[in-house]
């Protein structure tokens, strides 16, 4: 258990400074971010605030996970943070809204329930991470064990930082429909 429990810090720690580093690595990249949370249905004289107080959590539960014997308030902050994005996200779908997914910074990719399911998936990892950090999970003694930990929450934190490069390699274009069957004629 103990490292599962580095692996899910690491691994979430790694998505959410990336997230943060995406956002702040320039005026263009804010400004995409604070375009995103508009088009989300930010109210226009919340935007900034809002974007502040993301960039600013994000931050401070990298910090936290890196905390502590098992970081416990990072993943009591990640669960907030992914909430309230995935809430957004469904909000933003249900609504018909057509916007980029700014998470990692500046894209085109339009949100979709690819980036519900990557937040899904992000929060049963926090869940579990604060489950076992809370139980008093040991440290990691072995090196071994924490080098596999370590390339296992790197492996996986490429994969969730490049959900919309992967999804487009799988993606025909087409737009899906209910009547639709993939790999049918249109």
């Amino acid at each position: 258990m103990a490292y599962a429990l580095l692996a899910v810090r690491l691994l979430v720690g790694i998505v959410f400074a990336a997230s943060a580093t995406g956002k702040l690595r320039g005026a263009g990249a804010f400004a995409g971010f604070e375009d995103s949370a508009r088009a989300m249905g930010v109210p226009a004289r919340a935007v900034r605030p809002v974007a502040v107080t993301v960039v600013a959590g994000e931050c401070a539960a990298v910090v936290l996970l890196a905390l502590g014997p098992g970081g416990a308030f990072g993943f009591g902050l990640t669960l907030l943070l992914l909430a309230a994005f995935t809430a957004g996200i469904v909000r933003a779908l249900r609504a018909g809204t057509r916007t980029s997914c700014a998470c990692f910074g500046a894209s085109t990719t339009p949100l979709g329930r690819r980036h519900v399911v990557r937040n899904t998936v992000l929060l049963a990892l926090a869940a579990f991470g604060l489950a076992a950090a809370l139980a008093g999970t040991p440290v990691p003694g072995q090196a071994a064990g924490v080098l596999v930990a370590a390339f296992a929450a790197l492996v996986g934190a490429l994969l969730v930082i490049f959900t919309d490069e992967l999804g487009s390699l799988f993606d025909d274009g087409a737009p899906r429909t209910q009547g639709r069957v993939r790999g049918s004629a249109p």
